[in-house]
């Protein structure tokens, strides 16, 4: 049993839970858990909030850092009797070496992880595993194989008890290193039973290109009724470590048949560390909405 514990700020009561079987992801609604759990409305859905939570068994790979949590989480107001639920999952980048990784208050706020009200949304920040001998960075391990992705997310959802309807859509989001991990799962879901239907990649396409292709043509020609089309939103910066990957990704997506605005490869000077927190609140409201300051690759 793990103590789920609010932010700063949120007065959202901390309770233990406890995984008491897994549901099956995206097609049964989510298990009730012991204990208390995020807050209920007062018309019995849940109050919006924000959360960070100790300690995840299904991210036990990626070990423990002292005063970091395993995962940090916000949600919007879902209200009694919704049903659809929007599930977001977002890969941090890299720090500088000796830089602590401040998941809570320096990663989330610049995540782009400002949600809008509708649909209901739960969003998750998982804490990456220090790569061994790579100070600063991270990597993904627990959830870029089969199942892997699913059992974080079930598992954080299981502190919400029964007051949750089944999850129905996925979006992947990934901010500079974060993004080969991003990469990783989007190969693995192709592989699987668990269906990602949004990427967004913030600066963070440095290597092969490939998982991502792979996974926009399959998404695109696999659309369900009952939820936006699949999405994929790529950003990189001219000049850059980012730019001939995702190039090559605008590239094979055009051979492919898809464009904009719901497959797009975009060009922006903006800095770096800004492109999660200027684009992604824009991208959570609309996958094809119009992005300042960006042109086509």
């Amino acid at each position: 049993m793990e103590s789920f514990h609010p932010l700063p700020g949120h007065g959202i009561a901390a309770g233990m839970v406890a995984l008491t079987r897994r549901a099956t992801l995206f097609a049964l609604p989510i298990l009730a858990s012991c204990g208390a759990g995020p807050r209920p409305g007062l018309s019995g859905g849940v109050t919006a909030g924000e959360m960070a939570v100790p300690r995840l068994a299904a991210l036990a790979a990626h070990g423990t850092m002292p005063g970091e949590p395993d995962a940090v989480m916000r949600w919007t107001a879902i209200p009694a009797g919704a049903t659809q639920l929007r599930i977001v999952v977002h890969l941090h980048g890299f720090s500088a070496p000796g830089e602590p990784l401040r998941l809570a208050q320096g990663r989330l706020p610049g995540s782009g992880l400002v949600l809008p009200a509708s649909p209901p949304t739960i969003a998750i920040m998982p804490r990456g595993r220090p790569v061994p001998g790579r100070p600063g960075a991270f990597d993904w391990p627990a959830m870029g194989v089969p199942g892997g992705l699913q059992a974080v997310v079930e598992e954080a959802l299981s502190g919400f008890g029964p007051r949750l309807p089944a999850p129905t859509h996925l979006i992947l989001t990934a901010h500079s290193g974060g993004g080969s991990g991003l990469a990783r799962i989007l190969e693995t879901s192709l592989r699987g039973a668990l269906r990602v239907d949004e990427a967004h990649l913030f600066d963070a396409l440095y290597g092969d290109h490939g998982p991502v292709l792979r996974w926009a043509r399959t998404r695109a020609a696999d659309q369900r009724a009952g939820v936006p089309p699949p999405a994929l939103a790529v950003i990189a910066r001219p000049g850059t470590a980012t730019e001939a990957p995702s190039r090559r990704l605008a590239a094979g997506l055009g051979q492919a048949g898809l464009g904009a605005p719901r497959f797009r490869v975009l060009l922006t000077s903006a800095s770096h560390n800004d492109i999660p927190r200027l684009y992604g609140p824009t991208l959570l409201a609309d996958a094809g909405a119009a992005l300042p300051a960006t042109s086509l690759a």
